[in-house]
């Protein structure tokens, strides 16, 4: 979605950490692994370029801004919204949702503060919008808040959204984690010309239960506890995000006790961290699809039968289990099967390298002297490319690379780091601009189904995240379809239509549905993962004793 670096010893992490000095290191059960009583270290490969999330390319800026920021709901462990700036979620049923589908209205809680002690009011939402649909910022989707035609504040604590057509999966939009990022605060955003390079990215002031009070890039992330947050004081003093160039490096860490948790860890090392001394280690079912995307813009890649052939040349079930230790399971859907839009009635990935040379024998692709096949002299060799620093991207680039070339594909690996493979487009990332063959990443779905951002063919980069650059007529309608009702039915048709028009026309390669792996040492208490986005959904109530 970084800067690598080596060992960190323990005196030298308490003195970065500023509010706790080396006589605050305890070593207790947890199989005599170090913890520091109400310091919580958490390890991650993704470094962000930004801590603002909604310009920002990397997953760990979204994490962090639930610690931070203020959303209108969150989503607990049960997949479920949790009101926090909102005080109830709307719905037809209690009036919230007008009976056209096109009024949300939105009451606000009362007495949350900025973590400057300015008031969180109704402004401050009105501006969010604004900053979002601003063309001069460099927001990463602006899905959902480009169907708001105006919006209303009839006092500080009501908002009341009026939407230009139905948009089913508005409330997971708006304000929402689903949305890209938290309320902003206008009073002091609001008189720049943009937020795309504004001191507030690299230290941002929001309303969360903890506040961002350092950043020393390519090392780490300080927040400490914000004594004013709207539900008490957070159990935790302070977190600090590290900042590992490996994730070997971050097992080390993990045992050695110079970090305390990693969350979303390396499949590919579970063995390691489910057996690892004085740590808990727990799978979540998961709302995140690993996949290699064909760049359609690419002469050599629109070719239909080609697609086809790759996609059959792969064995789905071998790779994850050498990849992730069976950690994930293999899927056709973009859709997580917990979801009700998930099509139970697919059929499962299909392995079949046999008929894979046969669709590349009829489309003109001749086996070459060395085994790689030719068509009118153009030598089959495709590039694949993935984030660079962690196990399982060359895992599944060797798997992929060995696999294809028994069928006549030569597959050459290039990797780059998360900085630059996700970087937005203004910024010339790969992904985004286009500048790939094949790419492997995951895409993290959230509480409401929509994958619009993904498949929708106006959301192709800058405005949106289709980055195979995919037109489907198919999908355009389906996507519209379930975009423009509340009828849940509809909206499962409307999906069902988009995850098998996915295997026929083969745009993108659904490899695995994840599950979350979280390892973290015993002394951390109250953590519930989420299914969602983020799993900081409760990190108040989060502690290291």
């Amino acid at each position: 979605m970084n800067i690598g670096k080596t060992f960190i010893a323990v005196a030298a992490l308490l003195t970065i950490a500023g509010c706790v000095g080396p006589s605050a290191s305890t070593s207790g059960s947890g199989g005599g692994v170090p913890f520091i009583p109400g310091t919580l270290r958490i390890a991650d490969i993704e470094e962000p370029d930004t801590l603002n999330p909604y310009i920002a390319t990397v997953v760990t800026a979204l994490d962090m801004s639930a610690l931070w920021g203020e959303y209108f709901f969150n989503v607990d462990d049960h997949d479920r919204f949790v009101p926090e700036v909102a005080l109830t979620v709307p719905t037809l049923a209690n009036g919230g949702i007008s009976p056209d589908g096109l009024t949300i209205t939105y009451h606000m809680r009362h007495g949350i503060s900025w973590q400057d002690g300015q008031p969180l009011t109704s402004h401050d939402v009105v501006f969010t919008w604004h900053a979002i649909m601003n063309p001069k910022n460099n927001v990463q989707v602006t899905t959902g808040y480009d169907q708001i035609a105006s919006i209303d504040t009839p006092d500080n604590y009501t908002v009341i959204v009026h939407m230009r057509a139905k948009f089913s999966p508005i409330i997971a939009y708006f304000m929402g984690t689903e949305g890209g990022g938290p309320i902003l605060p206008a009073h002091i955003l609001e008189n720049q010309p943009n937020m795309n390079n504004v001191p507030w990215d690299a230290k941002p002031i929001g309303a969360g239960p903890f506040q961002v009070v350092e950043w020393v890039h390519g090392d780490h992330v300080t927040l400490e506890a914000n004594p004013h947050y709207w539900r008490g004081a957070p159990k935790l003093h302070q977190i600090v995000y590290k900042w590992i160039g490996s994730n070997t490096t971050i097992v080390t860490e993990l045992r050695t006790g110079e970090a305390d948790a990693w969350f979303r860890a390396d499949p590919s090392l579970y063995p390691q961290l489910d057996d690892m001394a004085g740590h808990d280690t727990v799978l979540t079912p998961y709302s995140i699809f690993g996949h290699i995307d064909f760049n359609l813009r690419d002469p050599l890649l629109q070719d239909l039968q080609l697609r086809r052939a790759i996609a059959l040349g792969i064995d789905r079930h071998l790779l994850i289990h050498n990849a992730t230790h069976d950690v994930f399971l293999p899927t056709n859907s973009d859709q997580p099967a917990f979801s009700w839009a998930y099509d139970r009635d697919l059929a499962p990935p299909t392995y079949d390298p046999t008929q894979a040379a046969a669709i590349l024998d009829a489309d003109g692709w001749k086996t070459g002297p060395d085994g790689i096949r030719v068509k009118n002299g153009q030598r089959l060799s495709i590039q694949l490319a993935y984030v660079s620093g962690q196990v399982i991207g060359p895992a599944v680039g060797n798997i992929v690379q060995q696999e294809l070339k028994a069928v006549g594909v030569e597959i050459v690996q290039k990797t780059y780091p998360s900085s630059i493979f996700f970087a937005a487009y203004g910024n010339g990332g790969i992904v985004n601009t286009g500048k790939y063959q094949l790419a492997y990443y995951g895409w993290s779905n959230g509480v409401d189904p929509d994958d619009s951002s993904l498949y929708l063919s106006t959301n192709m980069p800058p405005v949106g995240q289709d980055c195979i650059f995919w037109k489907d007529p198919i999908v355009d309608a389906a996507e519209y379809g379930q975009l423009s009702t509340f009828d849940v039915d509809q909206r499962k048709h409307d999906f069902s239509i988009i995850q098998r028009q996915i295997i026929d026309q083969v745009p993108t390669i659904i490899l695995f549905a994840e599950q979350r792996i979280d390892t973290y040492n015993d002394h951390f208490k109250n953590y519930f993962a989420s299914p969602a986005q983020t799993a900081a959904w409760n990190s108040w109530q989060w502690s290291m004793q």
